[in-house]
């Protein structure tokens, strides 16, 4: 996330507890919220503000907000694919070779595929993909 989305964040936050913002204050959510996507943020903020043992709102909360709202847009994302694959509308999921499963919910294909990738170029990991997936034809 970039300056400008940080500030954001900041701004939505200070709808409600009237903080004051300025540059050093943006500078410091930045430093520690920063490493985030904005989406993650804003869905960590409205986290945050929905836990009852949240008073002050501060960057380390939504940081402790992030895994969760992470695993919503994952979920989400995942509901979106299924959804479009039955319709038929969607490109079908990859089925690893070795254990038959969807390729993401394969934990040791994807393990090893992450752990590999950023060493393999792209034809490599093309040839990899071509060895160990395979996609089920519709009927």
């Amino acid at each position: 996330m970039n300056k400008t989305d940080t500030e954001r964040i900041v701004r939505k936050v200070a709808v409600l507890d009237n903080r004051r913002i300025d540059d050093v204050v943006i500078d410091g959510w930045h430093e520690v919220i920063g490493h985030l996507s904005y989406q993650v943020a804003e869905i960590a903020l409205r986290k945050a503000r929905q836990d009852a043992a949240v008073d002050w709102l501060e960057p380390r909360h939504i940081i402790a907000k992030s895994h969760d709202a992470i695993r919503e847009l994952n979920d989400e994302a995942r509901r979106l694919a299924r959804e479009a694959e039955e319709s038929g509308t969607g490109d079908p999921e990859p089925i690893c070779r070795a254990h038959n499963k969807r390729i993401t919910s394969c934990i040791e294909c994807c393990v090893r595929l992450s752990t590999v990738a950023g060493n393999l170029s792209v034809d490599a990991r093309h040839a990899w993909a071509v060895a160990n997936l395979y996609v089920e034809e519709p009927f």
